[in-house]
């Protein structure tokens, strides 16, 4: 699920979507980062090393990198690119509305479309891993193992944005 905006005012599903030039979806770097370093929604050394994930996401932050500036959505080894939500096999839009905190309190948010990419999809990046003494490329590869279950990709997440890993 897509919203690459932050803030609450009202865009078209279409903006929601990070696309190349020619079209090609494509997610952020920023966004494998938060996945993996992410403080709020947690990402995976937050969720996993609980109170000990400060010096796992400073280290992470100064030693893990991801190659790619963006990384393409594909399928079937092709790139996905967006015409229009017409095409059902790819698309749908979800009507759907998050949540913020504020205190105790939960404050339901507006109802929002945010486009969907349907199942089957795959992602291919490079990271490169500098060596230091908390993360190495075992509890990298937990990470993503575990956060592809637990955490996911994108916008309302786990729910949307669930993936396996395949190592080449």
């Amino acid at each position: 699920m897509f919203d690459r905006f932050i803030d609450y005012s009202d865009h078209p599903p279409e903006q929601k979507l990070y696309l190349t030039d020619d079209n090609a979806l494509v997610l952020p770097q920023d966004n494998i980062v938060a996945f993996l370093f992410g403080e709020d929604p947690a990402g995976c050394a937050k969720a996993f090393e609980g109170k000990r994930a400060k010096p796992y996401i400073r280290v992470g932050n100064s030693h893990v990198f991801i190659k790619e500036s963006v990384a393409p959505f594909t399928r079937d080894g092709k790139p996905i690119k967006f015409d229009s939500f017409d095409d059902s096999d790819l698309w749908y839009i979800k009507e759907s509305s998050g949540r913020t905190k504020q205190g105790a309190r939960s404050i339901k948010q507006e109802v929002k479309p945010r486009p969907v990419l349907r199942l089957p999809w795959s992602l291919k990046f490079t990271i490169i891993l500098v060596k230091n003494e908390l993360i190495d490329e075992t509890k990298l590869y937990n990470w993503f193992v575990s956060g592809g279950i637990q955490i996911g990709f994108g916008t309302y997440r786990p729910r949307y944005g669930r993936f396996n890993v395949e190592m080449e």
